[in-house]
């Protein structure tokens, strides 16, 4: 006779058996896939379409088409409901569905074309003028002569001028506590702030 530890594997054995046969029952028939082509939707694919959706509540495949380009675009699940609802049911889907490309076209056919401003006739005339056919060719142009030459020293009426808004010797002015001691530019200086008293030294 079979002792009890003997018995328990044929046990689990049975029962996992038991299980997968119910799981199968709960899935019941596999889905139906169909390879579509990259092409609209015929009359007789929508109606297969719509027949099946009607018992599985989805469409047989994963993708449907563009109505426009044909382009497949996946649509399952949430997206599927989603779109359904956006589009007023699953035939209206089928018949008028359209990718995000598509959309696009539709959009910039849309939009006004830009029209580029004529430009001003002279102004072309003198550009065209500018240009030369031949690279060889050197073209001479008629400008101003530039006179160039180096910093010029500034005139004493320069000079007296430039201290009514500025101080020239600003170092010495702040080192004599606001005096003008040692300044080269006292005589010409005609700043309002120009002291040549002397200050009596603190004792």
């Amino acid at each position: 006779m079979k002792t009890a530890s003997e018995d328990k594997p044929l046990v689990k054995k049975k029962r996992q058996k038991r299980v997968r046969t119910e799981l199968k029952r709960k899935k019941g028939k596999k889905a139906t896939r169909i390879k579509l082509e990259a092409k609209p939707l015929t009359e007789e694919q929508i109606q297969f379409f719509l027949k099946y959706y009607k018992e599985n509540s989805s469409f047989p495949g994963s993708k449907i088409p563009c109505n426009m380009t044909g382009k497949l675009t996946t649509c399952v699940g949430p997206w599927l409901v989603k779109k359904i609802k956006e589009y007023g049911g699953a035939e209206n889907l089928l018949r008028k569905y359209k990718c995000r490309g598509a959309m696009k076209r539709q959009r910039d056919a849309l939009k006004p074309v830009k029209t580029k401003k004529p430009r001003n006739k002279k102004r072309q005339e003198i550009i065209n003028s500018m240009k030369t056919t031949d690279s060889s060719e050197q073209k001479v142009w008629d400008l101003p002569k530039i006179a160039f030459c180096g910093p010029q020293p500034m005139t004493e009426a320069e000079l007296a001028e430039t201290t009514k808004g500025a101080c020239l010797r600003p170092d010495i002015y702040l080192d004599n506590d606001g005096h003008c001691a040692g300044c080269k530019y006292v005589d010409l200086c005609q700043n309002r702030l120009k002291n040549i008293k002397k200050i009596k030294s603190k004792k």
